[in-house]
């Protein structure tokens, strides 16, 4: 797991949707994608639930969320 993960996690749950996240963030959709990807590999748990309208946090990524928050503080 690293800072940068948990900093692109924390900015999908901001702004709703990877595509924004990724705009602010300054890298490519597929990569934010891949990262948080290799994120729930990690974590063995799903994070966030990707649609057309954006990606929302699974309850798990809501309790992650608090934890990533804490972390980069």
């Amino acid at each position: 797991m690293e800072l940068r993960q948990l900093r692109y996690f924390v900015k999908i749950i901001e702004h709703g949707s990877l595509g924004r996240a990724a705009l602010e963030l300054e890298v490519g959709v597929s990569a934010l994608s891949q990262q948080i990807a290799k994120l729930e590999s990690e974590l063995c748990t799903r994070l966030l639930n990707r649609s057309s309208m954006g990606g929302t946090p699974t309850s798990a990524g809501m309790a992650f969320l608090h934890h990533a928050q804490l972390s980069l503080r």
